[in-house]
């Protein structure tokens, strides 16, 4: 008659990965009996056979038996959880013996025992046994949530730092100290990596508004019988989170805009020689402090000649004016208000309205707007964008003893003048630069009270800006230098001045306006 005691598996050092080591096994003793009160008996009795292959405990024993969530814990703490040999796959446990002795205790129900030693090891140790070897500690949370209000103040923070650090460099420019020049040049390397740091904190990548696209190009495809493929790139390029939400909705309107008006139909293509699938492609990289957004497809392209006959008809320009147009400048007519190409309106286009909210979104956000395109070949329209609003590096000009600040994303360059060589066209005073024409304008006379009739200066500092592909000159009085400046916004009485995005404070101390270049040339030139 078999006995009702299975033999256990034997425990040894063979490398194997469901075995354990005898230390392991004397710390598991030690975790359940306490430290040095274990001590194998041998069975008495045994032939030298027995002896050999187990020191088995006597049977019956209460102390000796554990319960199957201890005999689960303790191989948890040995293996790690869910690493233990009883959670092997099936094929494993068939081919190996168990682990586990089953025994008849005192209430006649089978209990799981731990496996004996062997019978050759002596008895247990009373010194402190070595420790049991344990899987590593799960590793702690990196991250942490962070409410965004908290993440713009601490930016209005970083912004008022470097008011003061902008101050303290004018000072320490007038001092000849060398310890000032010093401390003043390392304050400045630590404001400037403590702005790029709570800058990174702001960040998000610009996929969050890419995922929405493969949609919207798909219902828009289906709708209008077209067959387009999207492709993505720079999903990753990180940007500031307010850029991110408001690029949203320009980005929707440039990509209908491509699929409605750039990508044929899969039949007008073939006969052109293309592929039936027209393809439209997103990409954003960083340039700089810039970023980089541009949105291509392998459609028709525009015709500059048609977008000047629609422009004279719709009364922007008169025939003479029209024909002197280039080809850029046709092309930037479709953000014009109120002008689209399609002969008919549908609730995707026609009314000249999306572009015209593109070019207003982005000029908000002191972006630029560019448009390349080849009939028959495709278009690409570009959108370029500072990495975030909250500073501003600006170039600091002086009209009269007043001070204001130009955007540095639209100055394209500078120089000095003899502004009693300057030529009339169209009846504007214009300069000519390397065979190229540029308006000239006397910004002074707009923006400070009085100097209307002030006689020009014989010599002055010409700053060339840019508004997309357009360029004109600004004469100033004195230029200050670049500056990064934090955007303050009007208060009440002031909100809604032509040409004024917003005010800063100046390294001297003294409150400077913030010019907003295509306003500013709206309302006046």
């Amino acid at each position: 008659m078999p006995s009702p005691t299975q033999e256990p598996a034997a425990v040894g050092n063979d490398g194997s990965g469901d075995d354990i080591t005898d230390d392991e096994f004397e710390a598991l003793l030690d975790e359940l009996h306490g430290k040095g009160r274990f001590v194998a008996p041998t069975a008495p009795g045994a032939d030298a056979e027995d002896s050999a292959s187990s020191t088995g405990p006597v049977a019956g024993s209460d102390s000796e038996l554990i319960s199957d969530d201890e005999f689960e814990k303790l191989l948890d703490e040995l293996h790690g959880k869910g690493g233990s040999p009883t959670t092997s796959d099936a094929s494993s446990k068939q081919a190996e013996p168990s682990q586990e002795k089953t025994e008849i205790g005192k209430a006649g129900q089978p209990e799981k025992k731990v496996a004996a030693q062997p019978a050759d090891r002596a008895p247990a140790k009373q010194t402190t046994p070595a420790p049991a070897a344990r899987e590593q500690a799960p590793v702690a949370e990196t991250t942490v949530r962070v409410d965004t209000k908290r993440l713009d103040d601490i930016m209005n923070m970083v912004g008022e730092l470097v008011l003061v650090r902008n101050r303290l460099q004018r000072l320490g420019s007038a001092s000849e100290d060398e310890h000032m020049h010093k401390a003043v040049s390392s304050l400045d390397v630590v404001t400037t990596d403590l702005q790029t740091a709570v800058m990174q904190t702001r960040m998000q990548p610009i996929k969050k508004v890419f995922g929405r696209f493969p949609r919207v190009v798909r219902d828009l495809a289906r709708n209008m019988k077209k067959e387009v493929n999207l492709v993505m790139h720079g999903e990753d390029t990180d940007l500031d989170k307010n850029l991110v939400e408001a690029l949203s909705d320009p980005l929707v309107h440039l990509v209908r805009n491509s699929v409605d008006h750039g990508i044929e139909a899969p039949d007008v293509r073939e006969k052109a020689g293309k592929p039936r699938q027209g393809t439209v492609t997103l990409s954003a990289e960083q340039e700089g402090d810039h970023i980089l957004l541009s949105i291509d497809d392998d459609g028709a392209g525009m015709d500059p000649d048609v977008l000047r006959r629609k422009a004279v008809e719709k009364g922007i320009y008169d025939q003479d004016a029209a024909d002197r147009l280039t080809d850029t400048e046709c092309f930037n007519l479709i953000f014009a208000a109120g002008f689209s190409t399609k002969e008919q309106i549908s609730d995707v286009s026609g009314r000249g309205v999306g572009m015209d909210v593109v070019k207003t979104k982005i000029g908000q956000l002191n972006g630029q707007l560019s448009i390349v395109s080849e009939l028959g070949k495709g278009s690409r329209i570009i959108i370029k964008v500072p990495l975030t609003l909250a500073i501003m590096p600006t170039l600091m000009i002086m009209l009269g003893d007043q001070s204001f600040a130009l955007p540095l994303v639209n100055v394209v360059e500078i120089f000095h003048l003899n502004l009693s060589r300057t030529n009339i066209v169209d009846g504007r005073e214009c300069i000519v630069v390397r065979d190229k024409v540029f308006p000239l304008f006397h910004i002074k006379r707009w923006l400070v009270k009085g100097s209307a009739g002030t006689p020009d200066r014989e010599n002055g500092h010409v700053v060339i800006v840019a508004m997309g592909t357009r360029q004109v000159g600004f004469v100033v009085d004195q230029l200050v230098g670049q500056e990064e400046v934090v955007i303050k916004p009007l208060g009440r009485g002031l909100q809604g001045t032509p040409g004024m995005a917003g005010a800063t404070i100046t390294g001297d101390g003294r409150i400077a306006l913030i010019i907003d270049v295509p306003s500013l040339l709206q309302h006046y030139s």
